[in-house]
């Protein structure tokens, strides 16, 4: 497996794996998929140069078939993350024919690689329970706080 640091020559590959997965994890839902596109487009490149913004491209003979993408904040100091640096995981992805490969685990591996490089206090995610074995066994844990949410 080939995997590399996504650049900004890398926004197409971005943008269809983030509607991919969309595809996936809501099939019915498709109303917004050229919105969505759009958005993710002009959000790119400023986060890509910035630091803001790491996708980790997986590519097993010239096909892209796994991503991780990490969002970085800066916020304020804690506790928890005393330098107040965190990143979130989206898009952790494997095409479902190349699952069980270990290519996800190799993805994850560098986007976590990265996050240590970066200096970075906490790496969160949401998980679904097909993915949840692989998030543990990179070390993740199950926080007691329930994730909340406000819609605006």
């Amino acid at each position: 497996m080939e995997i590399r640091y996504a650049t900004e020559s890398d926004i197409e590959y971005l943008v269809r794996a983030r509607l991919t997965f969309n595809d996936e994890l809501r099939p019915d839902d498709h109303v917004h998929n050229e919105e969505l596109a759009t958005q993710f487009r002009n959000y790119l490149p400023n986060a890509l140069t910035s630091g803001a913004f790491v996708g980790v491209l997986g590519f097993v003979d010239g096909v892209l078939v796994s991503t991780v993408f990490m969002v970085i904040r800066d916020m304020p100091a804690n506790i928890a993350m005393p330098r107040g640096r965190n990143a979130t995981l989206l898009n952790v992805y494997t095409l479902p024919e190349y699952r069980r490969h270990g290519y996800g685990a190799q993805v994850l591996d560098a986007a976590l690689s990265r996050a240590r490089d970066m200096d970075l206090d906490v790496v969160d995610l949401e998980s679904t329970d097909m993915g949840r074995p692989l998030y543990e066994s990179a070390g993740f844990v199950v926080r007691p706080l329930t994730p909340m949410r406000l819609t605006l």
